[in-house]
């Protein structure tokens, strides 16, 4: 059985939410249509579609396999396009090339929300046949179960199996309310730390320890911590509202700083960026519109880019 045409049948009854409608669709009866969809499963192994009370929807393979089909019948559609005559060689391997589809792309909430938003906004300009599915979640993923083509993730090693782009790391730096530094003083080093309230941060479970620049330590913990948030901005407001000293994002910690909310301390021993890594599934084909993504996003975000622009 053709599996192009199985492709497309698959993607009708998807988009249709019944056999009968994806098979009226492709012009085609139920039981046909239906065949086309079972070549599918036994090549994968698996089911792709489940029964939601009268409707057919994908399972969780369906829903992946399903963006995939669509990214290669809209690059069939293309090639055909090109069919009216007068094209060269050149013009139809750049139409074949073109990204095109969906990409599902992980990142810490405050990350994606904050710093890579002004990016991806420029990047879906520049592509205007690409779609971004945005899991924006405070904690590790597994791209293979969850479906995630990229994934940027902050400090530490990429496990193995996966393919990592370094991209520059992100500067952390101490601040509080001018209230708060009023009534309890400024620290002038890490250690003036241990007589203050410390606003933690817990990321995937983790309490993250404090590390500044020549400190003399491997790390400084929040000793009295007042509070743990599990997101950058419950901590953010929590400081503005004088409940203690935060080690925040500088691209979150500006806008509050230059409105008089908040004060920069300790600058002088920042946080050292940690890497971020932009990741991706090894040994797998390598779609050009991930392929491109991760170019795209290196050239902004790479070691060696200059500084994003933050948006007011």
């Amino acid at each position: 059985m053709d599996r192009l045409k199985c492709m497309e049948v698959f993607v009708q009854v998807v988009r249709a939410g019944s056999l009968s409608a994806g098979a009226a669709a492709c012009a085609m009866t139920a039981a046909t249509a239906a065949r086309h969809v079972q070549a599918l499963e036994a090549r994968l192994g698996q089911p792709l579609l489940r029964r939601q009370g009268r409707r057919q929807v994908p399972s969780a393979l369906g829903e992946r396999y399903y963006v995939e089909c669509a990214e290669v019948l809209a690059r069939v559609e293309n090639a055909d396009a090109l069919g009216d005559g007068g094209v060269s060689a050149a013009s139809v391997a750049t139409a074949m090339s073109r990204p095109i589809g969906q990409l599902r792309v992980s990142a810490p909430t405050t990350v994606g929300s904050h710093l890579l938003m002004p990016i991806f906004a420029e990047y879906l300009q520049a592509h205007p046949d690409v779609a971004l599915d945005l899991a924006l979640k405070d904690r590790a993923v597994d791209l293979e179960e969850e479906g995630i083509h990229a994934a940027f993730q902050a400090g530490g090693n990429p496990e193995p199996g996966l393919v990592a782009h370094t991209l520059r790391g992100v500067t952390r730096v101490a601040c509080a309310s001018p209230g708060y530094l009023a009534r309890r003083g400024v620290p002038r080093q890490p250690s003036d730390l241990a007589g203050h309230d410390c606003l933690g941060f817990r990321y995937d479970d983790v309490l993250r320890r404090w590390h500044f620049a020549d400190a003399g330590e491997t790390g400084v913990p929040a000793r009295d911590v007042r509070l743990i948030a599990h997101n950058p901005l419950a901590q953010l407001q929590a400081a503005v509202c004088g409940m203690g000293i935060a080690l925040l994002p500088e691209y979150l910690l500006a806008p509050e700083v230059e409105a008089g909310r908040l004060v920069r301390v300790l600058e002088a021993d920042a946080q050292l960026g940690e890497p971020m890594h932009l990741v991706h599934l090894a040994g797998r084909y390598v779609s050009s519109k991930l392929e491109d993504f991760v170019r795209y996003m290196v050239a902004k975000l790479g070691p060696d880019a200059c500084p994003v622009a933050r948006s007011a």
